[in-house]
């Protein structure tokens, strides 16, 4: 089970795992399962029928709060409630990913996503006080709360983000870098995701960055490093597809996640893919 609570002799704790098949959903799928129902119903059948995990991070708690529209904060905090317990919470910690990386000798094994443990014990906390029933109830509330204080915070981080990526593009050297990094094992498998990810605006420098784009590539790369299924926008899926066929093309090996958007009949193609999703022939699962 993805959460649960057990006692220790410290005493009450709770913890989670990352049990395939495992689903992170970008904003706007996020919105998409909880304004249609029949989706919704579909998608949660399916996460709990297999006993998958729903990967949970806090830029998308964030995202739900800054909603023009604070009845779809609810909304999606109901799908999440549905969920429960088979969600994991992040904090989007690639430098501890890219640590665990450089320890393998190969691409071939993927790593859990790391956890957010304020969240998690808060997440507690709350849960305790529902009588140890597990709630999302509040959470994207206290989000929607705070959206000026939050929403400033991401703009300012996405800044300068965006910044540093333009400032690197900006140097030849870089470029020639992005341009003939090779696609093997000396690079850990998340700095060959986020140069693939970005290769498309290293070699094109009248490609704009827009602030979107930095947050678009935080949703992108560690799901697809870690998880079985993502759900990108249009132009991030099709960023993906083609590291896949450049992956392809290499001798490495190296799973990442599934790609799908709302394009060519994507939602459909990925809620089929997940019904049928078999753990004896899929790849096998992350390790911590």
């Amino acid at each position: 089970m993805p959460i649960e609570f057990f006692d220790s002799p410290e005493g009450l704790k709770v913890g989670q795992s990352f049990d395939s098949p495992t689903v992170y959903l970008d904003h706007w799928a996020i919105r998409l399962f909880s304004d249609d129902r029949t989706l919704e119903d579909r998608l949660v059948t399916t996460l709990l029928q297999k006993r998958g995990t729903l990967l949970v991070s806090h830029f998308s708690m964030a995202e739900l709060g800054a909603a023009s529209d604070p009845r779809h904060a609810l909304d999606a905090e109901t799908f999440l409630e549905r969920c429960l317990p088979h969600i994991f919470l992040t904090d989007f910690r690639l430098d501890a990913v890219l640590a665990r990386e450089r320890n393998e000798v190969s691409n071939a094994t993927r790593f859990w996503p790391t956890a957010d443990l304020p969240q998690l014990k808060l997440f507690a906390e709350r849960s305790q006080v529902a009588g140890r029933g597990f709630t999302m109830n509040g959470f994207a509330q206290m989000a929607y709360g705070h959206r000026t204080a939050i929403g400033g915070l991401m703009s300012d981080m996405a800044g300068k983000m965006k910044e540093a990526l333009e400032k690197a593009r900006a140097d030849p050297d870089y470029v020639r870098k992005a341009r003939d990094a090779p696609l093997n094992d000396s690079r850990p498998r998340t700095l060959l995701i986020l140069g693939e990810l970005l290769r498309g605006f290293n070699l094109d420098p009248n490609s704009p960055i827009l602030e979107n784009d930095v947050i678009d590539l935080i949703h992108a790369a560690m799901p697809l490093n870690c998880c079985d299924y993502v759900l990108l926008d249009g132009p991030w899926a099709e960023r993906v597809e083609k590291m896949k066929l450049r992956l392809s093309k290499s001798p490495m090996v190296m799973p990442i996640a599934k790609c799908f958007s709302q394009r060519n009949n994507g939602i459909d193609t990925f809620l089929t893919d997940l019904e049928n999703y078999d753990p004896q022939v899929q790849p096998p699962p992350p390790i911590r």
